[in-house]
């Protein structure tokens, strides 16, 4: 399970992920799945609770931003939940911009 949805483990290891460390320990994951030629959604990125508020969730979406890119991409999205403010936040700060509502709200940035 991943923030209460359930994904086959075969669905996350199809696509790059990767672990969050501090110290050695891990704090967090990101992934992201390429959805058509040049699109990508940011489709996980968790930090556990007890390293949140640190910048690690900005410096690991910066830098998949950068991986992106360089495999060619020029779009990415991400799809959260209209009650995740924490998310929302972070990608407005780099330049997301909400382009659909509703109970999943959609952020995107051209890159």
């Amino acid at each position: 399970r991943y923030n209460g949805v359930s994904l086959r483990p075969g669905r996350i290891l199809a696509n790059p992920h990767f672990a969050i460390l501090v110290n050695g320990r891990l704090a967090g994951w990101i992934g992201y799945e390429r959805r058509r030629p040049g699109v990508y959604e940011i489709a996980h990125l968790s930090v556990l609770p007890r390293f949140r508020r640190s910048g690690l969730g900005k410096r690991a979406t910066v830098r998949m931003l950068a991986q992106v890119r360089r495999t060619g991409g020029q779009v990415v999205y991400a799809r959260i939940r209209r009650s995740n403010y924490a998310p929302q936040c972070l990608l407005r700060k780099l330049g997301f911009r909400r382009v659909k509502g509703g109970r999943v709200c959609k952020f995107a940035k051209r890159i």
